[in-house]
């Protein structure tokens, strides 16, 4: 058997020259020998796992080109993947986000409306694939210019290729004209692209005008993405007076943590920062990539403004606005059926997990992306809702999506 020096060199040179078919092979190869180690190397791991998740996507034709919907070798890569993991999933925990984005992925491309093309994008650059990701965000910029969720991921996959100024003009694009509610997204996008070219140039006037744009968002919405934003900033620049204040704003955003906590946590980016190369960032959290497919954390109300860019209305009966305003719901997925209100197929599903007499449920939310409202299950006729069930728990079963139920 080949040592795995020679496969990581092999995959790399097959990468580099976009050889799928290869990279998909090594890749399975370095699995396997990971696999037999007594320890796995995470950053191995993550990598090969990317490797193999970018070969089966392949040219991406499935994804890029409207008229081709056959993602039939992308679908038997990841049954493949499944299958050698579904055993080993204990020692796989560290790589779960790239493989959830590589399953999401795979749903979404069955509706490919442009906000599930937003969404692809998105997950794309979590599998390494940032030429895709920007090819289909151009696709949509084509049919709406001003898109800010666009032109925020392209702003993130400008900047995985190294492509500092495109990422930084397509960004000042998006807070431009974005939302003034959700300006903290295209600023989060700026204080990383930013941070970046300050570690590819050494150009202090990059990491200062990083610094100034995390202030700003952070005064819009102080959250983890924020916080983490500003904190990559803050150590990268080396200045005491804006690391006191990255550790004051993780603080207030992540309250769970203690001071030793986060003591703990700038050692060791102080730590990687010393040792990282030139060009890497030390902090690499996505200005999106906040769980929200799994999320914990949000109301459906925030997980639909930020996945689909409105806020749906719900009639205020049945506790419905309280309900939906809790954290915890998590997408489901669409529904081929039409929407009962304004019969047009745009639906999506959303759950929030739940117990009740020691069973597992999930409350219901579906959302249409037309008519912009949010119901409950209730308001449905029993034919109708059975339709939409049947729908989506042969296509998205709850209990594969839910994280609580994992």
């Amino acid at each position: 058997m080949e040592s795995l020096l020679t496969l990581l060199d092999r995959s790399a040179s097959a990468r580099t020259v976009s050889n799928w078919a290869v990279l998909e092979d090594t890749s399975i190869q370095i699995l396997r020998l990971i696999y037999r180690e007594s320890k796995i190397d995470e950053v191995t791991l993550r990598s090969t796992v990317q490797n193999y998740l970018s070969s089966i996507v392949g040219t991406g034709e499935f994804l890029t080109s409207l008229n081709s919907q056959d993602s039939s070798s992308y679908q038997e890569g990841l049954a493949k993947l499944h299958l050698f993991l579904k055993n080993r999933h204990h020692q796989f925990s560290s790589v779960e986000s790239t493989l959830l984005a590589a399953y999401e992925i795979s749903l979404l491309s069955l509706d490919p409306i442009p906000a599930n093309r937003n969404k692809i994008a998105r997950h794309l650059r979590e599998i390494a694939r940032p030429d895709l990701s920007i090819i289909i965000c151009n696709q949509i910029l084509e049919e709406a210019r001003l898109n800010y969720y666009s032109l925020t991921v392209l702003c993130g996959a400008y900047c995985d290729l190294g492509q500092f100024e495109k990422a930084i003009e397509v960004a000042e694009l998006a807070l431009k004209f974005n939302p003034e509610a959700s300006k903290s997204y295209p600023l989060n996008a700026l204080v990383r692209a930013h941070t970046l070219k300050f570690k590819s140039t050494g150009d202090f006037a990059e990491i200062e005008k990083a610094l100034v744009y995390g202030h700003d968002s952070v005064e819009i919405r102080l959250d983890s993405y924020a916080a983490n934003a500003f904190v990559a900033a803050a150590v990268a620049s080396g200045d005491e007076r804006e690391i006191e204040f990255a550790k004051d704003f993780l603080s207030r955003a992540e309250p769970q943590l203690k001071e030793a906590d986060i003591s703990a946590i700038f050692q060791a980016y102080q730590a990687a920062q010393a040792l990282a190369p030139k060009e890497v960032v030390v902090e690499t959290i996505d200005e999106f990539a906040d769980a929200t497919f799994f999320g914990f954390s949000e109301s459906l109300f925030e997980l639909v403004l930020r996945d689909e860019g409105f806020t749906p209305q719900a009639a205020d009966v049945r506790n419905m606005n309280m309900r939906f305003s809790a954290d915890g719901w998590f997408l489901q997925g669409p529904s081929m059926v039409p929407c009962p209100t304004c019969e047009i197929v745009a639906l999506h599903s959303y759950r929030k997990h739940f117990k009740r007499y020691g069973k597992e449920m999930h409350y219901w939310a579906l959302v249409c992306d037309y008519c912009k409202t949010v119901t409950d299950s209730i308001d449905y006729d029993k034919k109708t809702f059975s339709l939409i069930s049947k729908d989506l728990e042969e296509n998205f079963p709850a209990s594969l999506v839910c994280a609580e139920c994992k």
